[in-house]
């Protein structure tokens, strides 16, 4: 319950800002910027609601208080917090209100999760009226702080440092033994810490913007909730830059297609096209006028969620260049640089997916997607004639067969009206379509030729005739679809070599003779398979729209030392939803590309989709993990053993059994960690995990999101075995505190190893143990096939290790090997031995290969830090 009679909202500003000077007063979808944050606060239940402004300002701000019914507080421009303490003094002395907590409001935030407010208030209260609560996770900007009026009246009498009273929370929480102050994870519904919805900068302003024109081109609610925001700023944040072919002689179905996508995805995405700054030849500019001149630009941006690359033919230099703003995807590329996109879509059927022995094409080159019902498909189509043909060719009389020619809507070569000639020759009726026709063409045709320039919305019109003669391209496939039978003419020698390889009937470069249409008619014409009138149409719109949201990742072990885009890491796999990468310096697989949502191990991981995959749940599995434990922690036991109990000399290193378990998840590593006398510590990101290793287990846990963790944790012991008598007990999480740290198949699911790697070396002593289970490479699986390991590896394994990286990328964080285990053994893996049954003798020998030579598909590496004398200074 939200006691609403003992709250005061304070809303603080300045003109004064130094990034974005009188930030407060910017115009913000007919409203200025404060006037939206008063307006969302003016919603929430409170006794007073004040603006606290400095004095110089508080001039500029009045007209917009009194218009949102705020009561306004004048005070020094620096002193935040003394700001505060006067708008509590008026609450108290002069308006007379016993009020107790104060809701800090910042003036530059037009985009607060309201429901976040409320709950951070009634939070508050629930918990007995702390001196500071904030939840932690919302979005930068969309958050409050709520603190006790007794606790800030008093930090404003002691607080001297200029950072403390100018943010005014620090003030309490940076004084933790003073005052009692809770960080509240924010519920799932909120939780989105990497998005920023505050106003701070230009950047932030114009992103604001395009947030705000979505909020009101949707009717959002006033004030929008938290899914409405979340849903603006993905629009705002997501800018989809296209790059099409406008150049003189590529046609027009590349600048064609990705108009139509535009005005499609303009819906729900931030657009632009990029065509440059020189002159657009007049048909270009004709067919972008069908867009908002604001969807066209002439400069790329300096970031961008996608680039989206329809050329044609694309330099090497060009796109790696365009791999600094943001992930290109390229559609059928043809050009050098096709194997530096980061990921490719082949919509039109290239050489490449039309190549019998794909083995021999290059990973780096293959398309990622290859999916021809992506081509703009006729609604109206004729199924008669092709859908139900079983044979591969079709002959036809010039009587019977009204025919369409049309050569690209620009025609480069000028091969339409001859061909039309030659046609009528031989007896067809005959359009055709051409875009350089003129009068005396028109005047001087037979009356069997009709000339037309252009027929709009021809798509859906193809149908109406028999055959379709065309170059290979977007109408030869629209033609298919339609239920015509198509011939093509072919440009260039490559246009015919594509058009053979897609299984269409073409004549070689340059224009065909009467002799040559009539041996082409007399052999039949081929039906190709790839396209039929049956085709369903699939939308590319929603996969570029899917594709936006990828993100994008460079070595998670070397990035940081290396310049990825001038030394870009060999593409090893290309698959619909990813695209992986070696790094060449540390030999780590690694996901570049991704389009899946990160998973988010949540209660119901370790429950339903923990079935679905294993057929019982984490808590029903938890034994047979246990006894996994159990072998392992006895590898660790010997090891430590050898390293901290056996030394002749002296022993530099502490030799407490203290081990940290990173996701430990339901805790059974722990279990048989504390049952061999080790002192087990468990972190996970799940909190239902922690509460059952702390609540059910009775060992130490904490939750976390390593590499990120507290300075402290807590745990409860018991003092005596009967009664309640228990004492709580704080550990300090310091550097060199453990002498094993562990994860146990949770190593691969961070993309930033490096931090991983680096904080794990920092909280482990000198001759620590670093203990970790992981898919390997080195398996059956991978060594027999590369590919088919990574398209079977898991959406977010961001890191696939094998024998030869292993040693490398621990070397580098001062980890020597001291002994990999092979797990996972899959004799029905072994390629000519997928069907043998379980406990057979075969299925044995198998696996006694498969453990002889370590062929199982993940590994256990356990590892020890170097350490020297000066480590126990």
């Amino acid at each position: 319950m939200i006691h609403s009679d003992e709250v005061c909202i304070v809303v603080q500003a300045r003109l004064n800002s130094t990034r974005l000077p009188k930030k407060a007063l910017l115009e913000l979808g007919g409203e200025t910027l404060l006037g939206h944050v008063l307006n969302s606060v003016k919603h929430i239940s409170a006794k007073h609601h004040i603006l606290a402004s400095d004095y110089t300002s508080l001039v500029k701000f009045k007209p917009i208080a009194e218009k949102y019914g705020f009561e306004c507080v004048g005070g020094q421009e620096e002193d935040v917090l003394g700001r505060f303490a006067l708008a509590v003094e008026k609450c108290i002395y002069i308006l007379e209100s016993d009020i107790k907590v104060i809701v800090r409001v910042t003036g530059d935030n037009p985009f607060l999760f309201v429901p976040a407010i409320e709950a951070s208030i009634r939070r508050f209260f629930e918990l007995g009226e702390p001196d500071y609560f904030t939840f932690t996770g919302l979005p930068h900007g969309s958050g409050v702080e709520v603190i006790k009026v007794s606790s800030l009246l008093a930090v404003n009498k002691t607080a001297e440092s200029q950072y403390e009273r100018e943010h005014v929370g620090p003030a309490l929480y940076h004084h933790v033994d003073k005052f009692r102050c809770i960080r509240e994870t924010a519920p799932p519904d909120w939780y989105f810490p990497d998005y920023r919805t505050t106003v701070d900068t230009q950047d932030d302003y114009i992103r604001a913007k395009y947030a705000m024109n979505f909020l009101q081109a949707k009717h959002a609610d006033i004030p929008a909730s938290p899914k409405q925001i979340i849903e603006a700023m993905n629009y705002a944040e997501r800018l989809v830059v296209f790059v099409p072919s406008i150049a003189q002689g590529n046609g027009t179905g590349h600048i064609r297609r990705v108009v139509d996508i535009v005005k499609d995805l303009s819906k729900t995405t931030r657009c632009e096209i990029f065509v440059g700054n020189e002159k657009l030849p007049k048909f270009i500019e004709t067919i972008l006028s069908a867009l908002p001149s604001e969807n066209i630009i002439k400069a790329l941006p300096e970031k961008a969620a996608l680039i989206v690359l329809d050329k044609f033919k694309t330099s090497r230099d060009e796109i790696k260049q365009l791999k600094k703003i943001a992930p290109v995807a390229a559609i059928d590329e043809g050009g050098e640089g096709r194997a530096e996109a980061d990921y490719l879509l082949d919509v039109l059927p290239s050489l490449l997916s039309n190549a019998n022995n794909s083995e021999i094409i290059p990973e780096e080159l293959k398309a990622n997607l290859f999916e021809p019902a992506f081509i703009p498909l006729p609604q109206k189509r004729k199924h008669s004639k092709i859908s139900t043909k079983k044979r591969r060719s079709v002959f036809l009389k010039p009587e019977n067969t009204k025919t369409l020619v049309i050569c690209g809507g620009e025609d480069a070569k000028k091969m339409s009206l001859p061909i039309g000639r030659t046609l009528v020759a031989l007896g067809f009726d005959v359009t055709v379509v051409d875009p350089n026709i003129t009068f005396d063409d028109i005047h001087n045709a037979d009356g069997k030729l009709k000339l037309i320039s252009g027929i709009p919305n021809l798509r859906n019109q193809i149908s109406e005739w028999d055959m379709v003669i065309t170059h290979y391209g977007f109408t030869a496939f629209e033609a298919v679809a339609g239920g015509c039978y198509v011939l093509l003419v072919s440009p260039t020698h490559y246009h015919y070599e594509l058009a053979v390889a897609t299984g269409f009937s073409a004549f070689d470069e340059g224009i065909p003779s009467a002799r040559n249409f009539i041996d082409m008619f007399a052999g039949g014409l081929k039906i190709p398979k790839i396209i039929t009138p049956l085709t369903e149409q699939k939308s590319i719109v929603n996969f570029i729209s899917r594709l936006s949201f990828a993100h994008k990742y460079k070595c998670p072990v070397c990035s940081f030392e290396i310049d990825f885009y001038e030394e870009p890491d060999t593409i090893v796999a290309r698959l619909p939803d990813r695209t992986i990468r070696k790094c060449p310096h540390c030999k780590m697989h690694y996901l570049s590309l991704i389009i899946a949502t990160p998973k988010k191990y949540t209660k119901n991981y370790f429950f339903d989709e923990y079935k679905a995959q294993y057929g019982k749940t984490y808590i029903e599995d938890f034994e047979s993990i246990r006894q996994q434990g159990v072998r392992r922690i006895e590898i660790i036991d010997k090891l430590h053993q050898k390293i901290f109990c056996k030394k002749t000399d002296y022993n530099i290193f502490s030799d407490e059994k203290k081990l940290l378990d990173i996701g430990c998840a339901y805790g059974p590593f722990l279990d048989a960690a504390k049952s061999k006398g080790w002192f087990a510590v468990g972190t996970d990101i799940a909190e239902s995990a922690v509460d059952y290793v702390k609540d059910r287990l009775n060992i130490p846990a904490f939750v976390s999101a390593f590499p990120s963790m507290p300075e402290s944790f807590t745990y409860n012991i018991k003092r005596k075995i009967l009664g309640d008598d228990i004492q709580t007990i704080c550990v300090p999480l310091k550097d060199k505190i453990f002498s094993a740290v562990t994860m146990w198949f949770v190593i691969e699911h961070f993309p930033d190893l490096h931090s991983v790697l680096q904080k794990v070396s920092d909280i482990l002593c000198p001759g620590g143990i670093f203990a970790f289970s992981t898919p390997t490479l080195s398996g059956v699986t991978g060594k027999q096939s590369l590919h088919k390991f990574l398209a079977q590896s898991p959406k977010d394994h961001y890191s696939i290790w094998d024998a030869t990286s292993i040693p490398i990328v621990l070397k580098k964080y001062g980890f020597e090997v001291c002994k990999i285990v092979s797990i996972g053994h899959h004799p029905e893996r072994f390629r000519g031995f997928r069907k043998i049954k379980k406990g057979s003798l075969v299925y044995k020998t198998v696996d006694t290969v498969s453990r002889t030579f370590k062929l199982g598909d993940s590994i256990e590496v356990y590892a020890i830090k170097h350490g020297t004398i000066k480590d126990i200074k």
